[in-house]
């Protein structure tokens, strides 16, 4: 099989150097914003003989949409542009500000709020060249946002058209970087599969210190709490036992119930000591714990609101 630029870019396994990439247009918007950012600094203990950084956002909700798309569509791009506001800027001004330092730039997903052909010719033009790895999330699926019951067919529905865009594979991938494996995988709908888990275990087998990174943040007894307490009904969490879904609203349990292989992948990524950090988004808040004894857990807040995490791998 020959091997395209964007195939290339794919396969890569180092760090590109800053100067080789093609750099934001900065104006006098995405240099304020720039500054202004809501950078929380968090350091991952690796053992690493040569320390780096990354810059993880999530959750920037691109709401573009042009004469290509039905009234509908444009309609909803409206409204959900008054609520998102500044995503564009505050992606550029991220992204302006993980190329200025040199750092990695991660996204967990729900880069897009809807599928459209404008979003996804955005998403293309702004990745092109960069120095960055992605996981997806729930919004890069749909089609109108809560108009019909996201599942694995509904996925399906856009998926191929959705994966072109994005720089590397959406439902599992690796990169290795400076000696740190980086694993993105798909959780966006509440759930994990067998052939995932089959995949995680070949990482493992790698030896090195993995970091990964999904859209939905997995269940710990402390983040279900946290969650719990801001009121929305629900957890909004991968692998929640039932006994804790068991009052959701009958949709929330029916989409956040965990299934078998799901449960099976909670069970064994507890135990890996080579899994060092997980990065998720979906909440729309910081937060940090303790997903295992080996295993921190961090939460990004949204990235449409200009935050982000500055992580030090050390």
């Amino acid at each position: 099989m020959s091997i395209n630029r964007r195939n290339f870019l794919h396969l890569s396994t180092g760090l590109c150097l800053a100067s080789a990439l093609p750099s934001v247009q900065l104006n006098a918007q995405i240099e304020k914003k720039m500054n202004e950012l809501k950078i929380e600094r968090v350091t991952v203990n690796l053992g690493l003989e040569k320390p780096f950084r990354a810059l993880h956002i999530s959750d920037t909700h691109f709401c573009f949409a042009d004469e290509r798309e039905n009234q509908r569509k444009r309609n909803l791009a409206a409204a959900r542009s008054r609520y998102f506001k500044n995503y564009e800027v505050n992606f550029d001004a991220a992204l302006a500000y993980a190329q200025k330092n040199s750092h990695l730039l991660l996204h967990t997903g729900d880069l897009i709020d809807f599928v459209s052909e404008k979003n996804l010719e955005v998403v293309e033009a702004k990745f092109a060249g960069q120095n960055c790895f992605v996981s997806s999330g729930n919004h890069e699926f749909s089609q109108y946002v809560g108009e019909a019951k996201e599942d694995a067919a509904y996925k399906a529905q856009s998926f191929e058209r959705v994966q072109k865009a994005f720089p590397n594979d959406l439902t599992f991938c690796s990169r290795i970087v400076n000696g740190v494996n980086f694993v993105a995988i798909d959780d966006v709908y509440y759930d994990f599969t067998a052939d995932q888990l089959a995949k995680f275990k070949e990482e493992v087998k790698k030896g090195l210190p993995i970091v990964m990174l999904c859209h939905v943040p997995l269940f710990t007894p402390e983040l279900y709490d946290y969650s719990m307490s801001r009121g929305a009904g629900c957890a909004y969490v991968t692998g929640a036992p039932a006994e804790k879904v068991a009052g959701y609203s009958a949709h929330r349990r029916e989409q956040q119930t965990a299934n078998e292989p799901t449960l099976e992948f909670m069970a064994w990524l507890r135990e890996q000591s080579m899994v060092k950090a997980i990065f998720c988004g979906h909440l729309h808040c910081f937060w940090q714990g303790q997903f295992s004894p080996h295993t921190r857990q961090y939460v990004v807040a949204a990235n449409y609101a200009g935050n982000a995490y500055e992580i030090e791998f050390k």
